[in-house]
């Protein structure tokens, strides 16, 4: 692509594009999980099933954000749920044990009259980048699936392990567009999900089970196992 603006980073990096939306931080927040009680699932009669969880809930306002996340003391969280009305959004997270959630939001910044350092305009007048404020930079992507194939697995199939993986980076990380494999019986008695800890330039994940005893069977949609994140360059935010 040649239209419009380009920028490099001095190592080469493509950075900036005047065709293309560029996000940067617009907030930074952190809540300490909580021992709450979370609704679940629905059984057949319409009985709404509910667990206590290490639990925390973030309200911010924002355009068309995309949100990193990360944990202290290496401890697994995931997403639990996200919602939004208008301008208002709400991140859930559940976590292995007790533990401050960091939450780093990333939007099209405003313009400001600080003067300070480069901005970029699209051909309307938008400002697509202001150099004052740090960008989202994707490092990696990571994606898997802990029961392979597709479609309702009725049988009772064996129920897969933890399958703890671990990746380092050279730069402080965080977590972002987090699907997380997701289980759940029927009652809500075992909840077992992607659960992912980050410690400065490592990052670790594995299939947790936040909530009551891991079974031995897995019953259900075997697309349920599969997930994806982002991994984050923090560099000068964390």
């Amino acid at each position: 692509m040649t239209a419009g603006f380009q920028a490099f980073t001095d190592s080469g990096l493509f950075q900036i594009d005047g065709l293309t939306p560029n996000l940067q931080l617009t907030a930074s927040l952190a809540q300490v999980l909580q021992q709450e009680s979370v609704p679940t699932v629905y059984n057949n009669q319409g009985t709404q099933f509910f667990n206590t969880y290490w639990h925390t809930t973030f309200t911010f306002n924002a355009n068309s954000p995309v949100f990193a996340f990360v944990a202290d003391s290496g401890v697994m969280v995931t997403p639990w749920r996200f919602s939004q009305s208008g301008n208002v959004f709400t991140a859930e997270f559940i976590g292995a044990s007790q533990t401050t959630v960091r939450l780093y939001v990333f939007d099209q910044v405003p313009v400001t009259g600080s003067r300070v350092g480069l901005q970029v305009f699209d051909a309307t007048g938008k400002l697509i980048a202001d150099a004052a404020t740090p960008f989202m930079k994707v490092i990696d992507v990571i994606s898997g699936q802990y029961m392979s194939g597709t479609g309702f697995d009725g049988t009772g199939s064996t129920m897969p392990g933890p399958g703890t993986l671990s990746r380092s980076y050279g730069v402080n990380v965080a977590i972002a567009g987090c699907w997380p494999a997701h289980y759940m019986t029927n009652s809500g008695d075992e909840t077992t999900m992607s659960g992912i800890a980050v410690s400065g330039p490592n990052i670790t994940w594995e299939f947790h089970t936040f909530y009551g005893t891991r079974g031995s069977h897995y019953i259900g949609f075997r697309e349920a196992s599969a997930y994806r994140f982002m991994v984050l360059d923090m560099t000068g935010i964390i």
